[in-house]
């Protein structure tokens, strides 16, 4: 079986996994800006089991267990639940990630189990939306532009957040903060968002994503600032025009 097919097969079985118990959810630990909930873990499982009865020697990076194995060599990056807070809550926008970093192939796949939509993307293949081809908008001012933000990390990062969302409000169509990283990448690359910010991601949080975006024809971007990791995303033609905190 080839890694993106399995990709496919395991990331609908914990897409249903996750919808039929929306009802139940298990908290497990509480953070400031954030929760952890028993469905994060049993979704993980359901996926590196799965994988790992074909690809044994395979690499993980995951975010309820860490890194297993070498991690520059057929790694598979793994997010089992992304947006918790929203699950959470019964807010339906939430989705799995995962991206495949190997030497011979790469892809991306975000799983959107309430909408039924998957997006993925194929190192040179170009991006998918449930099969069909997508690209980024071609919206090309920042004034017609709708930005999906997030920064409720810690306090730092809400701050700086803070100081980004004064030098751009103004500036931009509109602004969302929708809870789920790997979607806003996933709605960049089809066109629903035009550019977007984060602060401090991990890297389940956007690898997936990152090859989806670049194959829908938009751009990433990663710097550091003031010890604070800022993820961006683009289209093809914003030419992003605004003040960020030094």
């Amino acid at each position: 079986m080839r890694r993106f097919d399995l990709g496919i097969e395991v990331i609908k079985k914990a897409g249903k996994y996750l919808k039929e118990r929306i009802d139940y959810t298990c908290k497990l630990k509480e953070f400031r800006y954030d929760i952890k909930l028993r469905q994060d873990i049993e979704s993980e499982k359901i996926i590196t089991e799965n994988i790992k009865r074909f690809f044994p020697y395979d690499s993980f990076l995951c975010e309820e267990s860490g890194l297993e194995g070498n991690k520059n060599d057929n790694l598979w990056i793994i997010d089992p639940l992304d947006g918790t807070l929203n699950f959470s809550r019964g807010i339906p926008h939430c989705c799995i990630s995962i991206a495949f970093l190997g030497k011979d192939e790469k892809f991306g796949i975000i799983y959107d189990f309430f909408r039924e939509e998957i997006f993925t993307g194929i190192e040179g293949q170009g991006a998918y939306l449930n099969g069909k081809k997508i690209e980024v908008s071609d919206i090309d001012k920042i004034e017609n532009a709708i930005l999906s933000i997030g920064f409720m990390v810690g306090e730092k990062e809400v701050n700086y957040g803070m100081d980004i969302l004064e030098g751009i409000i103004k500036k931009v169509k509109r602004i969302r903060m929708m809870g789920s990283a790997s979607l806003d990448f996933a709605y960049l690359s089809c066109g629903r968002i035009d550019f977007l910010i984060h602060l401090n991601l991990k890297r389940w949080d956007y690898e997936a994503g990152k090859i989806i975006l670049q194959q829908a024809g938009g751009k990433f971007f990663e710097e550091e600032k003031n010890g604070i990791k800022i993820i961006k995303g683009t289209n093809k033609r914003l030419n992003l025009n605004y003040e960020e905190p030094i």
